[in-house]
């Protein structure tokens, strides 16, 4: 028998055990880079939802704050926008989108905000509270994933300005639910010598 022939047969089987390891090594390495590839595209894919629903809110608001002011504060009232409509309109629950072979689910819920010492907006209770700004905070998650939020605070920046040529009806003690060309009743005022105008009445003159 060559005992050459068998050392080449054990070397032979040396090597592919050596190989064998080496491939089992390397899948042991490979495959939680390529879980942890997947996971880093799904949460980019929720974010990026997530987000798109914080921009649609913001347009929203800007459209009307009494949009954003009448809906129910709190993290138990969820909501999202049905943009397939315009303008956009709110309706409770969360939102269901389909990218590829996932399901993402996404919805908002409204804070109330005050304001600190400096002026800033906060979600801590203090005295000052702020009617013309609300934390908004989008919510996302996948199947299998882990929610996660992004928050923005939305400030009123557009007023509604009513500009009043008349005060013809004169004054009234009654509370205005329509515009009409009443005034609240006052004193040291002039309303009677032009007809639809006040002035302020100076004593002695």
């Amino acid at each position: 028998m060559d005992s050459r022939g068998g050392q080449s047969f054990v070397e032979l089987l040396i090597a592919i055990s050596i190989g064998a390891i080496f491939m089992v090594g390397a899948a042991m390495i490979i495959a939680p880079s390529l879980t942890t590839n997947g996971q880093a595209a799904k949460i980019q894919t929720a974010t990026t939802n997530a987000q798109s629903l914080l921009n649609n809110v913001l347009v929203w608001s800007e459209a009307g704050w009494q949009n954003i002011a009448s809906l129910a504060t709190g993290t138990s009232y969820q909501y999202y926008l049905i943009t397939s409509s315009t303008p956009y309109v709110a309706t409770s629950g969360i939102e269901s989108i389909s990218v590829g072979t996932s399901t993402y689910t996404r919805y908002f819920y409204v804070s109330d905000a005050y304001r600190d010492s400096s002026g800033n907006p906060t979600t801590t209770v203090t005295p000052s509270y702020d009617p013309s700004t609300k934390l908004v905070t989008a919510v996302y998650n996948w199947a299998g994933g882990k929610p996660g939020t992004i928050s923005l605070f939305i400030t009123r920046n557009n007023n509604a300005a009513f500009d009043q040529t008349n005060w013809a009806g004169g004054a009234t003690s009654s509370v205005a639910t329509t515009v009409t060309s009443q005034f609240g009743s006052s004193s040291n005022i002039d309303y009677a010598t032009t007809t639809g105008s006040i002035y302020v009445a100076i004593p002695g003159y």
